[in-house]
């Protein structure tokens, strides 16, 4: 048994039959094998440092087998095929039939309602964020979405936190930030979150990011500690304030007329495979979030938990500027639906921050 079917088996064991899914592939059906284009702008090699490797070496063998090897992924890792922007449209024309690493607020342009679950400080745990995204409320999400735009989402990936870092000072309220230059992604919700803390918020693609941060073109940026690590931003920053302001969402999807073109047995097995692929990448990620933590701080940055008054300052400093540009692009409907799915969450696992 290879080293990924043995994580596979230990993160999610209940999850799947281990004689349905891992059996070698014995025999091909008599149609030629079908490539399943999946591009990222993540590493490869090593399912710690690389998660969205993980992904797709689970996937891929899940999709093997439960097809008898009709269907197969061809990854291009490494941004090979382009920027985040660029495989999302690529994916909504299906010139590649999947990709990830891109998050809910990047298809604002796509269904502007999805920007709904990139409101700050709205999950109050890790816990009941999976809950929510990977329940009910995700799918009616992806169905919403899927059907605006030609992309479905076959995997919401609640990682892990974004917090603040910087080169300047440490931040423990919204006061420590004005005048800082922080990156965001090009997302309104993100812009509009920084700018209420007081700093000047500035689009930044992921790749010219370190540059950045090198050359003092920005001060700071907001990731999840995994995140910083695979852009080995901790070399080039002092600071890092773990205020949790927004769950770190990436997503996984795939081109909705080649998933709705696949059988019914075949669509079984690739949403299969996104199951599986999706709890041994959170595993994966959940199991090393301490190590990353402690990575972080032996390259010299400055980790702080603000305490509760603390935090709280950072919620009201954001709450109504965020909620007033998300009423313009979100349906109301989607208010509601997020508050009772969290609502549910919590009663069902309990959460609190």
């Amino acid at each position: 048994m290879t080293s990924i079917s043995k994580l596979l088996l230990g993160l999610a064991p209940a999850a799947f039959a281990v004689g349905a899914v891992l059996s070698p592939v014995s025999s091909h059906d008599a149609r030629a094998q079908e490539i399943v284009k999946f591009a990222t702008v993540d590493c490869e090699g090593d399912i710690v440092d690389c998660p969205y490797y993980a992904y797709t070496e689970i996937f891929n063998q899940v999709l093997e087998a439960g097809t008898s090897g009709r269907y197969t992924l061809q990854v291009f890792p490494n941004s090979q095929l382009g920027d985040l922007e660029s495989l999302t449209e690529q994916t909504a024309r299906g010139i590649i039939q999947m990709t990830a690493g891109q998050n809910a607020g990047q298809l604002a342009g796509y269904y502007p309602s999805i920007q709904i679950v990139e409101m700050p400080y709205t999950f109050p745990s890790l816990e009941v964020g999976r809950a929510v995204m990977q329940g009910e409320f995700g799918q009616d999400l992806s169905d919403a979405v899927a059907e605006a735009s030609g992309i479905r989402i076959i995997s919401w990936l609640p990682s892990a936190f974004r917090s603040f870092a910087n080169n300047v000072r440490p931040i423990k309220t919204p006061k420590d930030m004005e005048g800082l230059k922080i990156r965001v992604q090009p997302v309104p919700i993100h812009l509009a979150m920084v700018e209420a803390l007081g700093a000047s918020a500035t689009p930044i693609a992921w790749g010219e990011l370190y540059n950045a941060l090198q050359t003092g073109v920005v001060d700071g940026q907001e990731n999840a500690p995994y995140v910083i690590l695979l852009g080995h931003l901790e070399e080039v920053q002092k600071f890092y304030t773990l205020d949790n302001h927004l769950l770190n969402m990436p997503l996984v999807f795939i081109n909705e007329e080649f998933y709705q073109g696949l059988s019914e047995e075949d669509r079984e097995v690739f949403d299969r495979a996104a199951r599986l692929a999706t709890y041994s990448m959170l595993g994966i990620i959940a199991a090393k979030e301490t190590q990353d933590l402690k990575k972080i701080a032996d390259a010299g940055v400055e980790i702080y938990s603000p305490t509760p008054e603390e935090f709280q300052q950072f919620v009201e400093a954001t709450r109504e500027p965020v909620r007033k540009v998300l009423e313009e692009k979100v349906d109301a409907e989607w208010f509601d639906k997020l508050d009772a799915a969290i609502k549910n969450a919590q009663a069902e696992i309990g959460g609190t921050n």
